[in-house]
């Protein structure tokens, strides 16, 4: 299965604005099969702290917290511009932002908010 970086994206909102309370209220029109994959490599991560429990071969109940890095994350990318131009920065360069590491992300997102914010 590929990386959604706009699906990690409104999974970290999602997780962040859940507080921890209750199971994730995922869009119904959301693949949960996709979901939980990609709870499972936030975790991998460090992003997420993944509590999804299966029946059978389905996700039945999605829980996640976010950690600090995944808190870190967030907000390097929580800026509609700053994540638009980070899109659109990488794939300039010519490769898609699901076979860029999140860590190049990041870094790529945080110079994006460094130079909005004059300090390049």
């Amino acid at each position: 299965m590929e990386r959604n970086m706009d699906l990690v994206r409104e999974l970290l909102f999602i997780i962040e604005k859940n507080n921890d309370k209750k199971e994730l209220p995922i869009p119904k029109d959301w693949d949960r099969e996709v979901v939980a994959y990609h709870l499972k490599i936030l975790e991998q991560a460090g992003f997420v702290e993944n509590y999804t429990k299966w029946a059978g071969n389905e996700p039945l109940w999605i829980l996640a917290s976010l950690t600090w890095d995944g808190h870190e994350f967030l907000d390097s990318i929580r800026n509609n511009t700053i994540w638009n131009k980070t899109k659109e920065g990488i794939k300039g360069k010519g490769l898609e932002i699901a076979s860029v590491p999140l860590e190049v992300i990041k870094e790529y997102a945080k110079l994006q908010i460094k130079a909005l914010l004059g300090l390049n």
